[in-house]
C-alpha cells in the first residue's frame, strides 16, 4: 500500500494565490506568442521581454507579501515605492527572494529596455547594448555553458530573459512558501 505524505497547506494554491497563478500563466502564453526567436523587430522583443519580467517580479512580491490588498496595492501601483521595475528588482533582492547574479541581470535588462524605449534609433548593434547583453550571466550559470560562438546579441538577450523568467517562476513558489502574515491586534 502506498502512503502519501500530507501536503503542507502553504503549498496548496487556493483563493487569490490560485487566481494569480492562472493570470500569470495566461500572461506567459501571451508572452510566448510575442517573444519569438527570429521574428518581430528588436524593439518589440526588448519591450516585451522587460515588460513580462516586470509582471513576474510583481507576482513574486504579491506571493511574499501578506494578503492585505489595499496596502500591497498601494506599494505596487505606479508612482509608489514598488511601482517601477528597478524598485521591484531591488526589493525582491533585499527580501532575499533572488540571488545577486539575478538582480544584476535584471538591472541590465532594465537598462536595455530603457535604451530601446527612449532612443528611437536603438538597436542590438549599439556598443552599449552589445556590452550589456554580453554582461548577462544568469543564463550561463543556469545552463552551465557558454553561448555558441555564432549566437547573436539578440540571442543573448532572449536566452537571458527566458532563463530569468524560469528562475523567477521558482522564486514565486519560494515566496509563497515564505508568505508574510498580518499580525493581529491583541487586546491587552
Amino acid at each position: 500500500m502506498i502512503k502519501f505524505k500530507k501536503m503542507d497547506p502553504k503549498f496548496i494554491l487556493s483563493g487569490k494565490a490560485a487566481q494569480r497563478y492562472v493570470e500569470l500563466n495566461e500572461a506567459l502564453l501571451k508572452f510566448s506568442e510575442l517573444f519569438v526567436y527570429n521574428a518581430g523587430d528588436d524593439r518589440a522583443i526588448v519591450i516585451i521581454g522587460g515588460s513580462y519580467l516586470d509582471i513576474v517580479l510583481e507576482h513574486v512580491l504579491r506571493a511574499f507579501f501578506p494578503e492585505d490588498d489595499s496596502e500591497v496595492e498601494r506599494l505596487i501601483e505606479y508612482n509608489q515605492p514598488l511601482g517601477t521595475f528597478g524598485n521591484r528588482v531591488r526589493m525582491v533582492y533585499c527580501l532575499g527572494l533572488i540571488e545577486k547574479i539575478v538582480k544584476d541581470d535584471l538591472k541590465l535588462i532594465g537598462k536595455i529596455r530603457n535604451q530601446f524605449a527612449h532612443d528611437l534609433y536603438a538597436s542590438f548593434e549599439d556598443k552599449a547594448i552589445k556590452s550589456w547583453c554580453r554582461e548577462l550571466k544568469w543564463h550561463k550559470v543556469s545552463m552551465m555553458m557558454e553561448p555558441p560562438a555564432d549566437a547573436t546579441i539578440r540571442d543573448l538577450y532572449q536566452v537571458g530573459v527566458n532563463q530569468l523568467i524560469s528562475y523567477l517562476n521558482g522564486a514565486i513558489a519560494f515566496a509563497r512558501g515564505n508568505k508574510r502574515t498580518v499580525i493581529q491586534n491583541y487586546k491587552v
